[in-house]
């Protein structure tokens, strides 16, 4: 089967502190050829901040996608963020949700064409956060 283009979309919203750890956990990927992009429905300038010190850092590009705060449009940010990727194949995820280092890999390995994947997440007390 032949490898789409793959983009992993993550919406934000003013949890740079949350961010910053899932960023480097695309970085870590093993699987690294897509495109990542951060969605975000309005955040300051730390999210931002957190953005460009993470592409940096690990030499990761990373499109930020930003409209103003002008109450919740998580949707509308999704729907941007899909229009500036010409990738085949998006995975979705939140800008607090961590991956496993073969996340992509694995959905690079199980999509097929005219199907999706769901998948779920395990959520950490406080102090593991």
């Amino acid at each position: 089967m032949q490898v789409m283009k793959t983009a992993v979309i993550l919406s934000t919203y003013n949890a740079p502190d949350r961010l910053q750890p899932t960023l480097v956990g695309y970085a870590q990927q093993a699987y690294r050829d897509f495109e990542l992009i951060v969605a975000d429905d309005g955040s300051t300038e730390a999210t931002l901040r957190v953005i460009q010190e993470v592409s940096t850092q690990f030499n990761l590009p990373i499109k930020h996608v930003w409209q103003e705060d002008i109450g919740f449009r998580k949707c509308r940010i999704l729907n941007q963020a899909m229009a500036s990727t010409h990738a085949d194949y998006l995975i979705f995820s939140d800008g607090d949700c961590i991956p496993r280092r073969d996340f992509v890999a694995k959905h690079v390995q199980l999509a097929r064409p005219g199907c999706f994947l769901s998948g779920g997440y395990l959520k950490l007390n406080a102090k593991a956060s």
